[in-house]
């Protein structure tokens, strides 16, 4: 874990970035710092490793007082991932994987085969190793960054602002791998953005900071979204907090409708015209198309996504069924066979109905 213990930071002019700052970072989970530009979230993160010294109070990393480590023994047990990854540019991909287990002393073919792990474990090919930085989109410039992060093995990282640099989709992809990869090694880590939504996917704790490093709340993402401390909260997390509320809410305990569902060109009992699902010859759902001369016509398919009734969620559903041609979702199980479709006011109802009973808990 990391400790914030009244942790204050003023600067020699007078201002006061952290302000009695208190709160703990579990072992092997992330804690997203959020909240509105100067709330000191850089620099609160910036104070565990000791880029920025804390004027008073502890910062404890695990039971060690971070201000009593030797600077360069502590520093070793975190790993630091920044915006734009801060690649050496005239050191190939491998190198500055290994930069820190070079400094660290580990021996040469140790360290370029563990590199060389941590670029598979973060979806780069072994033919990257040898590529510079320069020759390597934004995505994988930051694939790079957090196995350089990991080389070392840290027991904590930090993590300034890591994926904003890059476009939405690759955001969204570098998000999924890293959960991915925290699921394996489960480091204990502390990150940093300004995007609401990357911290309610990410986080298993949000520390919403206001001006001046005063704490706001502190909770799990559904916790937040449930129950806003005050009206600051609430706002920041903007008016949308009851759609990203949905994302917790799991849909389990709905019980899909029977859509007639065929393959591209088979007869079906269902009228002239009437939306049905497609589905391949393994029974995944390709879309939805309409009934033509009595058969599932392949002239107009409709490609929908489909979500998991044993692992999805209300905002899920809800996307899926607005982004239908007829206000229906279509559910699978875990091994995407189709198992029925839902409509957009059952899902509402039930959305509403476990929102309530968060609410209330």
């Amino acid at each position: 874990m990391i400790r914030f213990t009244n942790v204050v930071k003023t600067y020699d002019n007078g201002t006061t970035a952290v302000a009695d700052l208190s709160f703990t970072a579990p072992t092997g989970k992330i804690t997203v710092l959020v909240g509105p530009s100067g709330c000191g979230k850089t620099t609160t993160l910036r104070m565990v490793n000791r880029l920025i010294e804390q004027s008073s109070g502890a910062i404890l990393l695990g039971d060690e007082d971070n201000a009593k480590m030797d600077t360069i023994r502590m520093r070793r047990k975190i790993g630091y991932v920044i915006q734009n990854a801060g690649l050496f540019p005239h050191q190939t991909v491998l190198d500055n994987v290994c930069a820190v287990p070079y400094l660290i002393g580990t021996d040469k073919q140790t360290a370029r085969i563990r590199a060389a792990d941590l670029l598979e474990l973060v979806g780069l090919d072994r033919e990257y190793a040898s590529r510079y930085p320069w020759q390597l989109s934004g995505g994988q410039q930051q694939r790079v960054g957090v196995a350089r992060a990991l080389a070392a093995d840290p027991p904590f990282m930090l993590m300034d602002e890591p994926f904003s640099a890059v476009d939405p989709i690759v955001r969204k992809q570098l998000q999924s791998e890293f959960l991915r990869i925290q699921a394996d090694l489960a480091k204990t880590i502390i990150m940093v953005t300004h995007d609401i939504d990357e911290a309610l996917r990410l986080g298993d704790q949000i520390v919403v900071l206001k001006e001046g490093g005063i704490l706001a709340q502190i909770g799990s993402p559904a916790e937040i979204l449930a129950n806003p401390a005050d009206r600051f909260v609430a706002d920041f997390l903007g008016e949308s907090r009851g759609y990203h509320a949905l994302s917790f809410e799991h849909i389990a305990s709905l019980a899909p409708q029977q859509t007639p569902v065929a393959q591209i060109g088979e007869s079906v009992a269902a009228a002239e015209g009437a939306w049905i699902v497609a589905c391949d010859e393994l029974g995944s759902p390709l879309g939805w198309t309409r009934v033509t001369a009595g058969a599932a016509s392949g002239e107009r398919l409709v490609l929908a996504t489909t979500v998991s009734h044993g692992q999805g969620n209300y905002r899920e559903l809800l996307d899926a069924a607005l982004a239908s041609p007829n206000g229906q979702a279509i559910l699978v199980d875990d091994r995407g066979r189709y198992l029925g479709t839902l409509g957009s006011e059952v899902v509402v109802r039930g959305a509403v109905t476990s929102l309530e009973a968060e609410r209330s808990a």
